[in-house]
C-alpha cells in the first residue's frame, strides 16, 4: 500500500464518520466514489513504478 493509499483510506473513514442526510446522502456517496476511484489509480502508478 502506498502512502497515498493509506492517505485515501483514512479520509474516506474519516468521511464515514460523518453522519449525513437527505441531500447530502447523494453528495457523501459521490464523494466516497471519488476516493475508491483515487485508491484504484494510486495502486496502478505504484505496479507501473515496478514495472518501468
Amino acid at each position: 500500500m502506498t502512502k497515498m493509499q493509506e492517505e485515501l483510506g483514512l479520509a474516506f473513514k474519516l468521511l464515514s464518520a460523518i453522519p449525513v442526510s437527505g441531500e447530502g446522502v447523494e453528495v457523501m456517496a459521490a464523494a466516497r466514489e471519488h476516493l475508491r476511484t483515487a485508491f484504484k489509480l494510486a495502486e496502478t502508478e505504484k505496479e507501473d513504478e515496478d514495472n518501468g
